[in-house]
């Protein structure tokens, strides 16, 4: 354990402020890697089990709110960027990354857009502290549009709102869908990925529960299946030829399957029904109207 404790502290170089807090993460990293193989014994050959960059972590340490492509994503997905540990960012980027995709489908325009410009000029939204998707969406409305990633790179930490150049993309409005999984995975087939708000424990290290009642993380729900999905939480797929989910996530390329996983599908699994949005895409360079936070 403790030669893979190194190894783990330089594949992912890290440190620590203190000797203790060193013992501290290397009993969590114990645990969790303990956690992992009792899984690998027991699962029937659907999941991989084993050290990730999150190893050191515990439940709490994840975040959430009150790069390469991978096989698991869609050609019109964009790009995976982390959202940063310190920063509950998760509805302003599974927004965007709803905005890029539907964008790429209607338009076959890819986009890169600024996740940074959402939390800096949040319109109901509490930029790192958290928030729902609907106050990006809102931010998106109200400002007519946002610019590119390039233009406005994400830092990680809300700042001072710019007003930069002409918008890259345009939303008309956002819409919510009906809580009923059949009814998500047919707008999902015919129009795009969507954003769904879920409760996030299963994704985190040592959780063993995932209740559909507490919700605290947005994600993009981009595609389902059925077949063998890895499995990649505590409380998810267990058995072969299972329906599944795939979820884009924000906490980087080295979480899941490169940034993404799979999540039970037809029982409402983690609360994932609770509240799908969208944001809908008519045309280009038509902004969508005013809008004014609920009071």
């Amino acid at each position: 354990m403790t030669r893979m404790f190194k190894d783990f502290m330089i594949q992912f170089n890290r440190t620590y402020r203190s000797p203790a807090e060193q013992r501290r993460r290397f009993g969590i990293f114990t645990q969790s890697l303990l956690v992992a193989r009792r899984l690998q014994e027991t699962e029937l050959g659907t999941g991989q089990y084993g050290v990730t960059r999150f190893s050191d972590w515990t439940g709490g340490d994840a975040p959430s709110c009150p790069a390469a492509q991978h096989p698991l994503a869609p050609r019109w997905v964009s790009l995976l960027s982390p959202q940063g540990k310190k920063c509950g960012s998760c509805w302003a980027f599974a927004a965007v990354a709803n905005i890029e995709s539907l964008w790429n489908i209607h338009f076959h325009q890819p986009r890169n857009l600024s996740v940074q410009e959402v939390l800096d000029c949040s319109w109901c939204g509490a930029g790192c502290k958290g928030g729902y998707v609907w106050d990006a969406f809102t931010t998106v409305l109200q400002r007519r549009g946002l610019t590119s990633e390039d233009a406005y790179p994400y830092t990680g930490r809300k700042e001072t709102c710019h007003n930069l150049s002409e918008p890259a993309a345009y939303i008309q409005g956002f819409q919510t869908l009906p809580g009923d999984e059949k009814e998500i995975a047919a707008h999902v087939a015919t129009k795009g990925p969507i954003t769904v708000t879920l409760n996030s424990a299963a994704m985190k290290p040592l959780v063993k529960s995932c209740s559909p009642d507490h919700v605290d993380h947005v994600v993009l729900l981009v595609g389902y299946g059925h077949g063998e999905p890895l499995c990649l939480s505590l409380q998810l797929i267990t058995a072969k030829k299972r329906r599944y989910w795939v979820i884009k996530n924000s906490w980087g390329e080295g979480w899941g399957e490169k940034g993404y996983y799979r999540l039970y599908r037809g029982r409402n699994a983690c609360g994932i029904t609770m509240f799908p949005i969208t944001a809908t895409v008519t045309r280009v360079g038509a902004p969508g109207h005013e809008v004014h936070c609920p009071t």
